[in-house]
């Protein structure tokens, strides 16, 4: 298991962990980029914890400072497609 408050780790190390971590726990921990937000933070398919259920991009804001709140808003209206994802959950857990 990834130590989020302790370490920092690269985007690849984060998706490859992605349904073994909270994503408020990355979120609050980790810097990130507004594409992974998108695609990870911000999407229902990897919101398996209720916690994740409520993040809202006042809350990305609160914890990633640095992310621009038009800039979020416009990027996830022009987000359509997942090409950057990971396998589904069940084949992930198939193989751990």
């Amino acid at each position: 298991m990834l130590d989020l408050y302790n370490n920092k780790y690269d985007r690849k190390i984060l998706k490859e962990n992605i349904y073994a971590l909270k994503l408020i726990d990355i979120l609050k921990t980790q810097t990130l980029d507004i594409t992974f937000i998108v695609r990870y933070i911000l999407s229902d398919l990897y919101q398996l914890h209720s916690e994740d259920q409520n993040i809202s991009i006042e809350i990305v804001i609160k914890y990633q400072p640095h992310i621009n709140k038009q800039e979020l808003e416009k990027a996830l209206l022009d987000y359509n497609s997942d090409d950057d994802s990971i396998e589904d959950f069940q084949s992930y857990t198939e193989k751990n």
